[in-house]
């Protein structure tokens, strides 16, 4: 590991709406692996869903990146606040 304080790496997967009413949202999860564990399992799920078009440049910022204990926490943070729309 290059950097041993950004043992966390983020991979964004997209899943498919199928539902008309939704039309124009980004749906979807973040899985969270740590570097350290010898496991091929995600130690973190965080969903998104949303139409905020701010969400691409997000996503492309952080997808396959490797990031500190600090920046995974305001990620999750921002998913949250901004895009995690409940439409239940």
């Amino acid at each position: 590991m290059k950097f041993p304080w950004r043992r966390y790496f983020l991979s964004f997967i997209g899943e498919a709406i199928f539902n008309p009413d939704y039309q124009g949202y980004h749906g979807g999860r973040v899985e969270v692996y740590d570097e350290r564990k010898d496991s091929p399992y995600a130690i973190e799920e965080m969903r998104y869903f949303t139409r905020d078009p701010a969400f691409n440049k997000f996503r492309n910022e952080w997808d396959f990146r490797n990031v500190s204990r600090r920046r995974l926490d305001k990620i999750r943070k921002t998913l949250w606040e901004k895009f995690y729309e409940d439409v239940t």
